[in-house]
């Protein structure tokens, strides 16, 4: 459905009233079935049950150990929630992470059982995208007045540059890979990616950083190369006006419009280690540093070159991040076997765009795929049973009370003529 609409002509879906008002009418929902709805507390870390004795432990066919049960998570206030497996006979309640993989397996797992359990087959192989900030500006007029459109902006470099050879002789042209960026042949990627579900004793963080070692102050897992900054008319960079996307917005807020500018984050801010899988770590202490300043200002610029109309338009900005990414999408992610919503820990699943792709459509997907999981759907009951957790929602609940009007997350009323003329 997505790869359709992207190739529609008449563009993708967006919410009335912004991805805001989905999550509103999630929570709203979640809240009348008697769930709790928890928002802007951090969490810590996720909480298992503790282990029996290793006379008493569980064990596979196989003669190894299971891993304990995932039960809850713990916030970063130290208040924790949870559940009692013992209390439920079938269905127990699971743990569900949106962070990804990364993010999941080596951030919030606690360093004994990941030290002890591992992480998902395939993981210490792959690599996390470079973290990104976000610039938020609000702007002084209507898109109408400011000549803004829904479509994004995407500045992609060497994305589709390809690797041609040219004959010195005849002026030959012969076209080559599109998107290789380095030294990698295909022969030698195929074995890299075979190479991906290699079971290793390594724990993906047994690496001279988890170790401590250290070189003259320096982490030894560091991998050296050129400093990675933002350059104003080539970085990667991506220009949004979520405001000329929402025909709402104008009846709710007037004539104001908003941009939001995301670009990856310099090497000022954040530190890349050659681990398994390869990371990047948020430096601390940046929030007011004058370097991040001078990127806002940067970031201003190349705002102006490519929409020179918000020159004098900008009332107020904001910046988010470093915010962390997921995996990247490369040939060795999607051939990964444990990049899936199943986990190796009992009660604890995966979903986000790091099943899919990097997107806000692609992380409900995830979300989909990993409700499926836990139901014990899989590709059979998708693709030949027709079974997932939507055909049992359209077959076993009752068909909702539809009202006379349309029920909107965020109340709508379609512009007359005259004021569209008016304005």
């Amino acid at each position: 459905t997505n790869i359709c609409n992207s190739l529609s002509g008449e563009g993708m879906y967006y919410p009335i009233g912004g991805p805001r008002a989905l999550s509103h009418a999630l929570a709203t929902v979640i809240e009348q079935n008697g769930g709790r709805v928890v928002t802007q507390v951090p969490i810590a870390s996720l909480v298992f049950e503790e282990e029996s004795s290793p006379d008493q432990s569980r064990k596979t066919r196989d003669g190894d150990e299971i891993p304990p049960r995932c039960i809850g998570v713990k916030f970063a206030d130290d208040r924790q929630v949870s559940i009692d497996p013992s209390k439920w006979k079938t269905h127990a309640p699971v743990v569900i992470s949106m962070h990804g993989f990364v993010t999941t397996f080596i951030r919030l797992l606690p360093e004994d059982v990941r030290v002890k359990y591992k992480v998902p087959r395939g993981l210490p192989a792959l690599s996390e995208q470079r973290p990104v900030f976000k610039i938020m500006f609000a702007l002084d007029g209507s898109a109408a007045d400011l000549e803004l459109t829904g479509a994004d902006f995407y500045r992609l470099p060497g994305a589709a540059l390809a690797q041609d050879e040219i004959d010195p002789l005849t002026g030959h042209v012969k076209p080559g890979e599109i998107g290789w960026l380095d030294d990698t042949s295909g022969e030698d990627m195929e074995i890299k990616v075979d190479d991906v579900n290699q079971d290793t004793t390594e724990n993906p963080q047994e690496s001279s950083v988890s170790r401590g070692k250290r070189e003259k102050g320096v982490l030894t897992g560091t991998k050296k190369k050129s400093r990675d900054k933002f350059e104003t008319g080539a970085s990667w960079i991506h220009i949004s006006f979520p405001s000329a996307k929402d025909p709402s917005f104008q009846s709710r807020h007037g004539h104001v419009s908003t941009c939001v500018v995301t670009i990856e984050a310099d090497d000022d801010f954040v530190t890349f280690f050659d681990t398994k899988p390869k990371l990047y770590a948020i430096q601390k202490g940046k929030e007011n540093s004058a370097d991040l300043q001078r990127l806002v200002e940067r970031v201003r610029k190349d705002l102006f070159e490519n929409y020179p109309q918000l020159q004098g338009k900008i009332v107020h900005s904001q910046l988010l991040g470093p915010l962390h990414r997921g995996l990247s999408h490369n040939p060795e992610r999607f051939a990964a076997k444990g990049v899936r919503p199943e986990s190796p820990y009992p009660g604890l699943f995966v979903g986000g765009s790091d099943l899919t792709v990097e997107s806000f459509n692609g992380s409900m997907v995830g979300g989909w795929l990993a409700a499926n999981a836990v139901t014990g759907y899989n590709w059979v009951d998708y693709l030949f049973l027709q079974k997932n957790v939507t055909t049992d929602i359209v077959r076993y609940l009752d068909p909702p009370d539809v009202p006379d009007e349309e029920d909107l997350a965020v109340p709508y009323q379609v512009p007359k003529e005259s004021d569209s003329k008016d304005e």
